[in-house]
């Protein structure tokens, strides 16, 4: 064994370590896009199907068209006009949100649908009586439902029952298609009627405002009516009111002697205002004494003066507190300093009971001021008591007098409000013989010209753009989900090795044997062939990859990723460069190679190994290639401690005297170990990997059994690669890529 081998430079770039990470590698957008631009059938598919499914059911959708009238609920410019706009009640011409909203709910309401349905006779129109949805849709294809007579017999009353459940299917069926909406900042009403009949639906929107507004008309002059008769009544009753307390005040005024003469409106000037004086009096005096209880309760019971509005604004008092407030943190933070019994510690409790003998004397200072105040509130309210009790002395009977002032208020009291209520009664009374104009239709419904529902163009747009987008986002996902590796790149930057070759897929539907005889002939045959040519460039990239590997090991991670075909080809190509090759079926459980040489059943390598036969024995020569090969002979039990002994370092270290290339066509990594076990004894290891198909994760399993021998890999032939398609993913730099790629450009 060649120790330069064994002491072989590690890559740069490790691949292994690559390979046991989970780095990934950057996405070739560019490659992607190729990919996504050859699945231009799929696109092209799911877009003219979306566009079908979008055709079918917008047959399946009824047509619906949409007609709108709009209605003025208040006209502002009217509002100048107070005999006609004024307010009269909170109840009429309240125009605001709320009005608004109340407005659009009254037209929403079953009330009025139910009036439009029974003037139209919507519980006979097939439209708005409830129908099962398959019957709809036959409608809609064409096929029409046979309906037979009526049966109309039955109990007494029954079919005025039908009717009556009939018209409240139509009505609610009506608001269903009803919509009301407000114009934004202002006080117009959009009401939106939808129908599968155009005519029809001018007619509902019409019939809906005209409904409305009479209905509204109705309600107006009945809240008219009601609110005129209760102001008559309240006129009347307080006529009679006035008129009754006018006749007690004269009847007072004569029993009493009381006369109105100037002296006495004087008097009675007086006594009202010593009356207001009192009564201010005596509120004030309850206060202050409030005050002054809830200050010595509070004192009283220690609890916290800040509720007393007098101490709280006192400054003096603020700026006492804040001291004790001071002083008692000062006090508290030397006693847990120096102790309970310092000299600072006392003097500071000291000035401390100094400010609370000055707060407590503030405070009863505020409460002495307190009560002055309430001392002085009382001798006024007595004052104005001795003084109402002169003056209604000499008035005589002070009792006569106080309730002839008090039947004086009621009556003027009375009169104010017969004024006003008169008033208000005389304008509703005007306002009943004027035509309500308030609310009116602005803008009447027309006809629609076409549908508002559904949008056909607008869906067909969006069919076809979900059919566009759903058709690429399905290629992009297949092209980016895809587990193989169809790139040079993509090897490169995902395992650290580069690819050697290319070997072009030849499909074939003979047995395998003979597609195996048509490649090898290819060789030979017709060397300038894209086939031939692809090889050629596989196996010289090979030997610019180091200095002449004269053993090479050619492996796989799975089982039927072609690498038995691809060493076949390999020394078929190196000895049709006139070297001795001789090509050794190391797989001894499939022996594919064996097989494609027809010789699977003479003695082989497991004989040669056991000592059962001589290498002239096992060797043989292909006549069409002039490739020595040496098959795997019988199959053995301990196949991998067998290709591990010291004998087949011996046959590889013959062979190299011999030959001048030594093809190893041996068993996948994952499955066995056989393939790890003649690592050790080649020069090179070249890993096959089936374009577009193996997944990622199992070339990276197999680069890690291959972790030993690391620096022995050559790099990745992708076999089976569809021509076609290749030319839409990126290559690398190096020789052997522009050559192969020359020879794809042409496919």
């Amino acid at each position: 064994m060649n120790p330069l081998l064994n002491n072989a430079p590690t890559p740069l770039m490790s691949p292994v370590g690559l390979v046991g990470g989970a780095q990934t590698p950057p996405i070739d957008f560019f490659a992607m896009l190729d990919g996504v631009i050859r699945r231009w059938k799929l696109i092209v598919a799911i877009f003219a199907f979306t566009l079908a499914a979008t055709y079918g059911a917008l047959k399946m959708v009824p047509s619906l068209y949409k007609a709108t009238t709009e209605i003025l609920i208040f006209d502002p410019q009217k509002q100048m006009d107070e005999a006609v706009q004024k307010r009269i009640s909170p109840f009429i011409d309240a125009v605001d949100n709320q009005a608004m909203n109340t407005e659009t709910e009254v037209i929403k309401s079953r009330s009025v649908a139910l009036r439009v349905a029974k003037e139209l006779g919507l519980d006979r129109d097939p439209e708005f009586q409830p129908r099962h949805p398959l019957i709809g849709l036959t409608e809609r294809l064409g096929f029409s439902r046979a309906s037979g007579p009526n049966n109309t017999s039955g109990a007494p009353g029954q079919p005025d029952r039908e009717d009556a459940e009939k018209l409240d299917q139509a009505a609610d069926a009506l608001l269903q298609k009803l919509q009301v909406e407000r114009v934004l900042f202002s006080y117009i009403l959009n009401i939106s009627v939808t129908s599968q009949d155009p005519v029809k639906a001018q007619r509902l929107a019409a019939t809906i405002a005209n409904n409305y507004l009479s209905s509204q008309r109705e309600a107006r002059q009945d809240a008219l009516q009601r609110v005129a008769s209760w102001l008559k009544g309240r006129v009347d009753d307080l006529q009679s009111r006035v008129l009754e307390t006018e006749s007690s005040i004269e009847k007072l005024k004569a029993e009493s002697g009381i006369t109105d003469t100037g002296f006495n409106n004087v008097s009675d000037q007086q006594i009202m205002e010593l009356n207001t004086q009192l009564m201010t009096a005596r509120a004030d005096v309850a206060e202050k004494r409030a005050r002054l209880d809830q200050a010595r309760r509070v004192i009283d019971s220690d609890g916290d003066i800040q509720s007393i509005p007098e101490l709280t604004a006192s400054p003096a008092l603020t700026k006492l507190r804040q001291q004790q407030s001071e002083l008692n943190w000062r006090a508290a933070d030397l006693q847990s300093k120096v102790g309970e019994h310092h000299v600072q510690v006392v003097a500071a409790r000291a000035e401390l009971a100094g400010i609370n003998r000055q707060i407590n004397a503030e405070v009863d200072h505020i409460l002495g001021n307190m009560k002055n105040a309430y001392d002085i509130a009382m001798q006024r309210e007595q004052s104005l008591e001795s003084s109402l009790q002169r003056l209604t002395a000499a008035r005589g009977n002070s009792e006569t007098y106080v309730k002839l002032q008090q039947l004086r208020r009621v009556g003027d009291a009375d009169r104010k409000l017969y004024e006003s209520y008169l008033s208000q009664f005389n304008e509703i009374s005007q306002r009943r013989t004027l035509q309500d104009a308030s609310a009116r239709i602005i803008s009447p419904a027309t006809l629609p010209e076409s549908p508002s529902s559904p949008r056909r163009k607008l869906f067909y747009a969006a069919g076809g753009i979900v059919g566009l987008g759903g058709g690429l986002l399905l290629a992009f996902l297949i092209e980016f989900l895809k587990s193989g590796i169809k790139s040079s790149a993509e090897v490169e930057q995902s395992f650290g090795y580069p690819v050697i070759g290319f070997i072009p897929l030849v499909p074939s539907r003979k047995s395998r044997g003979i597609a195996y005889g048509r490649m090898l002939n290819k060789i030979t045959e017709t060397p300038l062939s894209q086939f031939s040519e692809a090889v050629h460039a596989m196996r010289i990239s090979l030997e610019l990859s180091s200095a002449n590997p004269k053993v090479i090991l050619v492996t796989s991670a799975l089982p039927s990723e072609g690498k038995s075909t691809a060493a076949l080809l390999l020394a078929a190509s190196s000895a049709s460069s006139g070297r001795r090759t001789v090509l050794l079926d190391c797989d001894l459980r499939q022996q594919v190679a064996s097989r494609a040489f027809r010789n699977n059943h003479q003695p082989g390598l497991s004989e040669l190994l056991r000592g059962t036969a001589g290498p002239m024995d096992v060797i043989g020569k292909d006549p069409a290639t002039k490739t020595y090969v040496i098959p795997a002979g019988s199959m053995v039990a301990n196949a991998a401690d067998l290709l591990r002994s010291e004998r087949m370092r011996d046959l590889i270290a013959e062979l190299r005297d011999e030959f001048d290339y030594i093809v190893i066509d041996t068993s996948p990594l994952l499955p066995v170990v056989d393939a790890l076990a003649l690592a050790s004894i080649a020069d090179k290891v070249l890993m096959i990997v089936e374009w577009g198909q193996t997944p990622r994760a199992s070339i990276s399993e197999a680069f890690k059994v291959l972790r030993p021998e690391a620096h022995r890999v050559a790099g990745i032939v992708l076999n089976k690669v569809d021509l076609k398609q290749l030319q839409g993913y990126s290559y690398g730099g190096g020789y052997h890529y522009r050559s192969v790629s020359k020879y794809f450009a042409d496919a």
